[in-house]
């Protein structure tokens, strides 16, 4: 038998179509077993056995006989390393493919990320931008108070020594500014 696949062999390797056809019909075989020891998936047999005639029309294009390797043993391993590198060949994933288990659920249901959803980004932005052009009314006064009291976290009682007025004036000089930041901001 080997001496008919190598007769295939030469035959194919000079362009014979027909011959081509029977030596994979020969090795047909090899490239099932191959499939069923280093790469089982049962689903895509059909799909295994022609990448298996692809690599088989290469090594026939690729095998040299003068390196000293038997013709179906170079064959046999190149069908090997195929079937195992299959192994590392990463499947691709839709995160809005339905889970099993889940009637309703997708795999993007399950995602938690760090970051904010950009819709509050958007919206925080937005609030921002009102605040510092609401704070442009403010007198220089209230405009102090409220930043000394909000943004440094400075208590209201040394607010009111720092600016040399009434821990009372400072309080109304705040409630006012912030009333007049909430009248500013709603508009």
């Amino acid at each position: 038998m080997y001496r008919e696949i190598e007769k295939l062999y030469e035959r194919a390797k000079e362009g014979d179509m027909s011959a081509r056809k029977t030596f994979l019909e020969k090795l047909a075989p090899l490239v099932a077993g191959s499939i069923r020891r280093y790469y089982n998936v049962k689903k895509d047999h059909e799909d295994l056995m022609q990448e298996g005639y692809e690599v088989i029309l290469r090594c026939i294009k690729d095998y040299d006989p003068e390196k000293g390797v038997k013709l179906l043993g170079y064959i046999k391993a190149m069908l090997k390393y195929h079937y195992l590198n299959k192994h590392r060949e990463r499947k691709t994933v839709s995160l809005n493919e339905p889970l099993k288990d889940m009637k309703d659920g997708e795999l993007m249901d399950f995602l938690i990320g760090d970051e904010e959803d950009p819709l509050n980004i958007i919206i925080e932005n937005e609030e921002y931008t009102a605040l510092l052009k609401s704070l442009k009314t403010l007198t220089p006064r209230q405009k102090r108070v409220i930043l000394d009291f909000y943004a440094r976290n400075i208590p209201i009682g040394e607010i009111a020594k720092n600016m040399g007025i009434s821990y009372r004036t400072a309080v109304n000089t705040k409630t006012n500014a912030l009333r007049k930041l909430k009248s500013q901001m709603v508009k």
